[in-house]
Parts: structure tokens; sequence; C-alpha cells
């Protein structure tokens, strides 16, 4: 009986070994992951093509604003977008509009568009630029000769 009783205690032993072997595997493959998407997304980041900085906003009334904004592509042969938005007192956004940015032109344009606003805000900037048109936003036709 003694023997049987300590003879369970080396399985156990072995078990929680293996187990901890186990979960040591398993934290290594997480960290791992999350090292290649930190990796990826600096990446992404450092790729960016197009980007979108703004240069003036003007209220023109409690629900409008007027944002000019200039924005910097590598590739002006590709229509791109750029998301602009409004914010109030506590930098929450209160109107949001997506500009299209057709193609050609120079490497650096300026571009205005007025913001409407839900409720008054206190000024505006420009969220972020791509390059990918989503589905709903068309490109104006380029002009004929």
């Amino acid at each position: 009986m003694a023997r049987k009783r300590y003879a369970s205690g080396a399985d156990t032993s072995q078990q929680s070994t293996l187990s901890g072997k186990l979960l040591a595997i398993l934290i290594l493959v997480m960290v791992f992951a999350v090292a290649i998407a930190a990796f990826r997304l600096v990446k992404q980041q450092q790729a960016m093509t197009i980007t979108g900085k703004t240069a003036e906003v003007t209220q023109l009334n409690d629900e409008q604003f007027k944002l000019s904004f200039d924005v910097t592509r590598d590739d002006t042969d590709t229509d791109s977008y750029c998301i602009v938005k409004a914010l109030n007192y506590d930098m929450a956004e209160v109107g949001r509009r997506e500009v299209v940015i057709p193609a050609g032109g120079q490497r650096t344009q300026r571009f205005e568009t007025v913001i409407s606003t839900r409720e008054p805000g206190v000024s505006a900037d420009v969220y972020g630029c791509a390059t990918t048109l989503p589905f709903y936003l068309e490109a104006p036709d380029a002009p004929s000769n």
C-alpha cells in the first residue's frame, strides 16, 4: 500500500513537469506572434505612401469648419482619399468628412473642405489618408481634352 501511495506521487510530478513545459512553449509562441504583429505594423506605417497635415482651420459658424490641409503622396497617379474631422472642447469627434484626392498634380498639394458638425466644435484636423478608396467613394472623372 505504501508503494502505491508514493508511486502515484511520481506520476503527478511528471504530469506537472509536462504541463509546465507546455505552458512555457505556449507563452513562447504567443510572444513570438506578438513580435511578428508588431514588426508588421511598424513596417506598414513606415511604408505609408500618403500623409495629410492640417494647414489652417477656420470656423465658419457654430455648425461648420473650413479645413485647409496639405497632402503629400509618393504616387500621384493613384486616386486617394483623406478623412478629416471636427472636434469639440472634449476632443470628441463632432463631424467627419471623406475627401477624395484625385490622381494627378504635384507630390504635395493643398486641399480645402467644409466639415459640418452635429454640435458646436472648436477645431478640425486630418484623421488620416489612404490610397485605397472604399467602394462607396468615387474619384472624379479625369478632365477630357
